[in-house]
């Protein structure tokens, strides 16, 4: 009796996949710029983060999002780095066809360029000084990029409990993120300010080491229309690291 039932409650189980958009309008617009200021270990200042939303481009179907990142004076005798990304969305269903990005990091010069064609199939280019690799990957889902996936889960309709998964490309690679949207709202502050947020949990898995330690991943959102990203931690191969939001430009007001 209990295999009958347990059968019919995975079955009623709903899949795990993005959230929907929500109607209306972006909680963006064109020129919105939001800098956040990085830390590792929640002492050591690491860097500044700028994330801007460019004009549209082929009669307005594709939205170029553009991250830059540069490491301070503090953290350059560990790892200076400066590195810009782009994100090629499509404007209504703000999935990414291409993402690449360029950094220089303690003077080499990195590269990657993805492809997400819509097939499932996932190609990224590597170029690092003189030698080229390419992977490829097959994935399980949708696929965004570390990017878009911030702009995507701001324009989401999110309540708390939800939970979603989709697959990203970051630090060339494919990784496998499932999420859960936390039941409390929360307060943060930020050199911007204080906000009232929601927080996003997340657990980001190497799609080809899926035995390997998950990364964990926590974003606040702001709670009002502009849904801006105000907080963010994770972890990279220095330690845990911290963003939090410093100045808003282009910003719509708050409803």
């Amino acid at each position: 009796m209990l295999a009958p039932l347990l059968a019919l409650a995975l079955a009623a189980a709903p899949p795990c996949a993005l959230p929907p958009l929500a109607d209306g309008e972006r909680p963006w617009r064109t020129g919105e710029t939001l800098e956040l200021e990085l830390d590792v270990l929640g002492a050591v200042k690491a860097g500044l983060l700028q994330l801007s939303v460019e004009r549209p481009m082929s009669g307005g179907r594709i939205v170029p999002l553009r991250a830059r990142a540069r490491t301070t004076a503090a953290l350059a005798s560990i790892r200076r780095f400066v590195g810009v990304g782009l994100s090629w969305v499509d404007a209504a269903t703000l999935l990414p066809e291409r993402y690449r990005d360029d950094m220089d990091e303690n003077g080499v010069r990195k590269s990657s360029d993805a492809r997400m064609p819509g097939d499932g199939r996932v190609t990224i280019a590597y170029r690092q000084g003189d030698r080229e690799s390419e992977a490829r990957f097959d994935a399980a889902g949708e696929v965004l990029d570390a990017l878009s996936a911030l702009y995507y889960l701001r324009a989401a309709r999110l309540a708390p409990g939800d939970r979603f998964c989709f697959d990203a490309v970051a630090s060339r690679r494919l990784w496998h993120l499932e999420g859960t949207v936390a039941a409390e709202r929360e307060a943060v502050e930020t050199p911007a300010g204080r906000f009232e947020t929601f927080r996003v949990d997340a657990l980001a898995r190497r799609a080809d080491r899926p035995e390997a330690r998950p990364r964990p991943v926590h974003l606040w959102f702001t709670r009002d229309s502009r849904r801006l990203l105000v907080a963010a931690v994770s972890e990279i191969e220095l330690g845990p690291v911290r963003a939090q939001l410093a100045a808003v430009r282009g910003t719509r007001a708050a409803r």
